[in-house]
């Protein structure tokens, strides 16, 4: 997949991530005014948020944010009416041309059509029926499927950190690679793009596979990363990556591409760099409120310069020298 092509998905994601997040709360002046500075900062932008806008027209269900400001009429809190939009959507086109065929997959609204969503820069606490406790870092989503034999959760994207209620009900957490069978516990996952991580603070956590790979158990003080095919060693557990739930971000190490997909959940837009300075490693803690201030301080540190296509798409690049 081309970066055009990827970049163009983003903006579909991001105008329909604004439909429903101005829908759900409307008397927000704050997101209302930052929606406005995403519309106004490309044309892209516009071009996407006028698709969904047609789409909305052609709902009659429900009435155009754009025109006549954004309400409540069908769009509520109700998972419901998330998921009537997001189907009916998917069927549609959001930017002329074949490219946006692939928002009929549901790998792409799945994420948006969960029990429980967060967006960019968005962090939640929930608290389940059974009092089970989940804290969901930014982009993050997963569905709940409650029985009276069972407790099942499916992790679409991104983190959360779990504090299982006690009952007799198993408890089981669903990932694209693995099960998670926690054993009263409090445990993070991790879910981003092709690579997983399970920590455990409290208890232990049984992953299960279907495939090559035996059921093992992680206990307390311990965490492992894996992905489709292989699983990486078991290690100590690292509070830091829970520095999110303070909205900070503690690099040890970590190549600059790797903060910059930290960063990205935290940002209305694109961050790349030059694949000359994608390793690049980076160390320090940096407050997720401030993106760009996070950039300039990586600036200045790695001898690198911003370079800004929009606000919302900034590149890093090596310092060009006079």
């Amino acid at each position: 997949m081309t970066e055009a092509i990827q970049i163009e998905q983003k903006i579909a994601l991001e105008a329909i991530e604004w439909y429903l997040s101005l829908s759900e709360r409307d008397d927000d002046h704050v997101l209302r005014q930052q929606w406005q500075e995403w519309l106004e900062a490309d044309s892209s932008h516009q071009i996407a948020w006028s698709r969904i806008e047609q789409v909305n027209n052609e709902l009659s269900s429900l009435s155009s944010p754009l025109s006549r400001g954004v309400t409540h009429q069908s769009l509520n809190k109700a998972a419901k009416s998330r998921r009537h939009f997001l189907q009916s959507l998917a069927g549609v086109a959001i930017i002329s041309g074949g490219s946006w065929a692939f928002l009929k997959n549901d790998m792409f609204l799945a994420p948006l059509m969960a029990d429980y969503h967060t967006g960019i820069a968005e962090t939640r606490q929930v608290t389940l029926v059974d009092g089970t406790q989940v804290q969901m870092n930014a982009n993050t989503a997963f569905s709940v499927d409650y029985s009276e034999q069972q407790r099942y959760l499916t992790l679409l994207a991104g983190d959360v950190l779990i504090t299982t209620a006690k009952e007799n009900r198993p408890f089981l957490l669903k990932t694209p690679w693995a099960d998670m069978q926690p054993l009263g516990t409090r445990f993070y996952v991790k879910q981003r793009e092709n690579q997983a991580l399970l920590a455990v603070y409290e208890g232990a956590v049984n992953i299960i596979r279907q495939d090559r790979f035996p059921t093992l158990l992680i206990k307390a003080g311990h965490q492992i990363s894996f992905a489709a095919d292989q699983s990486g060693s078991v290690v100590p557990a690292r509070e830091e990556a829970l520095a999110w739930q303070q909205h900070m971000l503690i690099a040890d190490n970590m190549a600059l591409a790797d903060v910059l997909k930290e960063l990205e959940n935290y940002h209305h837009g694109w961050l790349r760099c030059d694949p000359t300075i994608a390793t690049r490693r980076v160390s320090g803690t940096y407050p997720l409120i401030d993106v760009e201030q996070v950039l300039r301080a990586l600036s200045a540190t790695l001898q690198i310069e911003l370079v800004y296509r929009t606000r919302y798409w900034i590149i890093l690049r090596p310092k060009q020298t006079v």
